[in-house]
């Protein structure tokens, strides 16, 4: 019965929606060069980084440009950012996806996708 348990709390924490295996160096450039730019409020760099169909709200806003406009008036967003790329990365378990920081609950994460043109960030949210 302790087992059964054990195994349901496991399947159940965050850490179970990540999977252990190494980054590419390539997807390691990229969120160096996100947290850099968030950083410097470059929005132009940023822009060049992020995915056109980019996910940063969960109100069906996915927009690269509705994005740069929105954290222009939002350094908070920025801040997080630049704090969340620089924290340990791995990728979502089923998928391509690499998300910073690992396990981030219902935090501001980050994630990166493998596109035609290379690595791009598809998504900055927080919440649910």
């Amino acid at each position: 019965m302790l087992a059964v348990f054990l195994m349901l709390v496991a399947s159940a924490s965050p850490q179970a929606r990540v999977v252990k295996r190494p980054i590419p160096q390539d997807a390691k450039s990229v969120i160096r060069s996100v947290h850099v730019a968030a950083q410097a409020k470059d929005y132009r760099a940023l822009k060049a980084l992020m995915v056109p169909e980019f996910k940063w709200s969960f109100g069906g806003d996915s927009d690269a440009d509705q994005a740069i406009e929105a954290w222009k008036h939002d350094q908070e967003a920025l801040r997080e950012l630049s704090r969340v790329t620089r924290l340990r990365c791995l990728f979502k378990a089923d998928t391509k996806t690499i998300q910073c920081p690992a396990n981030s609950g219902i935090y501001y994460r980050a994630g990166f996708t493998k596109t035609a043109e290379g690595w791009r960030m598809s998504y900055f949210v927080a919440g649910d």
